[in-house]
């Protein structure tokens, strides 16, 4: 694969990575404000805060880790080695907190056992939306695995050489692989 390849796959990754975390931080930004306006009959106040501190978590590792791709995205084409390590670290660290907030999420505060009231189990659902599960799990999901894979992907020698190479000609770059194959 040629370089130029290698880098539009990391661009167009690191981009899909952002547009998901945005989409998640939107979600649990609605999700979270629905629950503050909602009247609650009979859950508990410590559900309520469970509940709220859970979506807080996931719309802050979601939103901060959407405007890091953003930045992430502006610079990833550039040839510094800098952008190559922030990769290594960044990703596989934003992936296990996208992970541990979906295995830790707000639907196991209120997890109905079946013994509940009809009521009871009304309010869980309006606390926690089952699309917003669906939302939430399937764009985490998706960006711990981009995230993961970006990780893998720039340790490739081709991209090594592409960010370690500097450039002050303005000139298109060429790996080893191009110059050789042409």
């Amino acid at each position: 694969m040629q370089v130029g390849t290698q880098v539009r796959v990391v661009f167009w990754s690191v981009a899909a990575t952002a547009a998901l975390l945005a989409l998640d931080a939107g979600v649990t930004a609605v999700v979270q404000r629905d629950l503050a306006a909602m009247d609650s009959v009979l859950m508990s106040p410590r559900q309520l805060q469970q509940v709220e501190a859970d979506y807080h978590n996931n719309l802050l590792v979601a939103s901060v880790g959407a405007v890091i791709m953003l930045v992430l995205v502006l610079v990833v084409r550039r040839h510094n080695p800098k952008i190559r390590a922030a990769v290594w670290v960044i990703g596989p660290l934003l992936a296990l907190a996208l992970l541990c907030g979906l295995v830790g999420g707000p639907e196991w505060a209120v997890a109905p056992t079946g013994e509940e009231p009809e009521l009871l189990r009304q309010e869980y659902a309006r606390a926690v939306p089952e699309w917003y599960l669906w939302v939430h799990g399937t764009a985490g999901l998706f960006a711990a695995g981009l995230l993961f894979f970006l990780a893998g992907f720039m340790t490739r020698s081709d991209l090594r050489e592409y960010y370690l190479e500097s450039h002050g000609t303005g000139g298109d770059y060429r790996s080893w692989i191009d110059r050789t194959s042409a």
